[in-house]
């Protein structure tokens, strides 16, 4: 319970605030009665109240006064004034005092509960907060190679010797070249106190939390019965709504559970990795380590082969489409393999950017730099398909005939799963089809439906790997009406039939 001292001198109202309300409801005890400000400064340093119910006008020293002196040795007491109306004017020398209501006489019961109510809910907040930054490192310190809990520190809500969890949150603003950093920073530390009250609901208040660089670290207890049931990751979810518009650079990394602080170092590695990871998966979401992918990254020769062949032919919108079947590879790779992803990366965009004709040493450090401060491989394939959207341009400037190929491969490439024909092709471009076909031909070496073929097959092989869509499923997608046709289409053009080659890819 909460101490409260009474400061009164009038026996009347001392016995209806002792007497009217049952202040054992309220968590409160009232500890005391001084009749006189030089009895209420004796009673004070004695009994340390956690609330002070102060009348202005008492004997031998007035209530301001009275808390004027004790304050800088109590700076914690929450105060509440009694006062006649005329001492309205009085008041006003008060409010340095910061107290936390007036109260005019003669007075309702209820304006006296509400009043001791809001100074328990300030004394109690200011407890929380005060115990927060006197644990703020606990959380870290939990993950330092031979740190021992003091015995302050153990006492904390949370059960070293039960089943824990731990939550990474990342602000990723420090490698972001489009943001204030020192601005967003501070900013970003106003999230603390939300972020708080919403692990107090998740777990309990059965958790201890750190600040760390852009973001905070968090071990909290769970139950032993489940890697983490659906109520608890359902309540997560909710901690999205926090970041507010600061949500695209956030991310939320969930470790397995383990079964005490033993194994803390374990859960922080997986949370760390499931934050990491968003680098390939995006942000604004939460990644639980279970589902991370633990695909090996492996150089594709044969897609960069297919990349570079198109772009040295103009065919740039075949490239666009073969290269984002790539990064689509790359999202589902391992986050150990962050590394070599961005270094793949940079190497094809150098390689446009010696198509455009950019060779000195200052792109290469403008582009690895680029790279390197992405926010995710998205950002990434924007830049590069940006390096394609250029060469396109070249092309065209060399070539007015080149933007017609290029529209004419996009809607193609665009449009391949559709009754795709060489009319509706010539309604995009607005070209007869004698004219088109003869256009295409001469400027690529290749006719139209041969390229229509290519994208089909391709597409169909994809479709093979990555899906398990039986094979009419996949032949009704490429806009074929008939699947013994599709089969014997993949089998002329690959010496296999579409089931064959399924099997060779498990």
């Amino acid at each position: 319970m909460l101490k409260m001292l009474l400061i009164e001198d009038e026996p009347a109202t001392v016995e209806g605030i002792k007497s009217a309300i049952n202040w054992s409801l309220m968590d409160i005890t009232i500890c005391g009665v001084a009749t006189d400000g030089i009895k209420a400064i004796e009673m004070i340093n004695e009994l340390n109240p956690d609330i002070i119910l102060c009348d202005i006008r008492i004997p031998k020293l007035d209530g301001i006064s009275v808390i004027k002196q004790i304050q800088p040795n109590h700076p914690d007491v929450k105060i509440i004034f009694l006062s006649a109306y005329s001492d309205k004017e009085y008041l006003k020398s008060a409010i340095s005092l910061n107290v936390i209501d007036y109260i005019y006489k003669p007075f309702e019961l209820t304006e006296l509960t509400q009043a001791v109510e809001k100074a328990k809910n300030a004394f109690i907040q200011q407890n929380t907060i005060e115990d927060r930054s006197r644990h703020r490192d606990i959380a870290l310190n939990l993950i330092q190679k031979g740190w021992t809990p003091s015995l302050s520190s153990k006492n904390t809500n949370i059960d070293l010797d039960d089943c824990l969890i731990t939550i990474i949150i990342r602000f990723n603003i420090n490698n972001n070249l489009y943001i204030n950093n020192d601005i967003e920073a501070i900013k970003i530390n106003h999230y603390y106190s939300d972020f708080c009250k919403a692990f107090d609901d998740i777990f309990n208040k059965k958790y201890v939390i750190s600040p760390i660089n852009n973001g905070y670290i968090l071990h909290a207890n769970v139950p032993e019965d489940s890697m983490l049931n659906e109520k608890i990751s359902s309540q997560l979810s909710q901690l999205l709504c926090i970041p507010g518009s600061y949500l695209k650079y956030t991310t939320i990394g969930i470790s397995n559970p383990v079964k005490s602080s033993v194994y803390l170092m374990d859960s922080y590695r997986q949370a760390r990795n499931a934050v990491l990871s968003a680098f390939l998966s995006g942000y604004g979401k939460l990644i639980f380590y279970k589902d991370l992918n633990d695909n090996r990254f492996t150089r594709s020769e044969e897609l960069e082969e297919m990349i570079y062949d198109n772009i040295n032919t103009d065919n740039i919108a075949s490239a666009i489409d073969f290269l984002k079947e790539y990064i689509g590879y790359m999202r589902n790779c391992s986050m150990e393999d962050i590394p070599a992803v961005k270094d793949e990366l940079i190497g094809i965009a150098f390689r446009l950017n010696q198509k455009l004709k950019k060779h000195d040493d200052t792109q290469k450090d403008y582009i690895t730099n680029v790279i390197n401060s992405a926010l995710d491989i998205e950002d990434i394939g924007q830049y590069l398909f940006q390096l394609l959207d250029k060469i396109q341009e070249n092309i065209n400037n060399l070539n007015s005939k080149g933007r017609v190929i290029f529209d004419v491969e996009n809607f193609i490439l665009q449009n391949y799963d559709k009754e795709l024909s060489i009319d509706k092709i010539t309604e995009h471009v607005y070209l007869t089809p004698t004219y088109l076909c003869h256009l295409y031909k001469k400027t690529t070496g290749k006719t139209l439906n041969q390229f229509i073929l290519k994208t089909k097959m391709n597409k169909s092989k994809k479709l093979l790997t990555d899906t398990e869509l039986k094979i009419n499923e996949i032949a009704e997608i490429l806009g074929y009406n008939n699947q013994g046709y599709f089969t014997r289409t993949f089998t002329k053009y690959f010496g296999m039939n579409p089931s064959t080659f399924r099997n060779k890819q498990l």
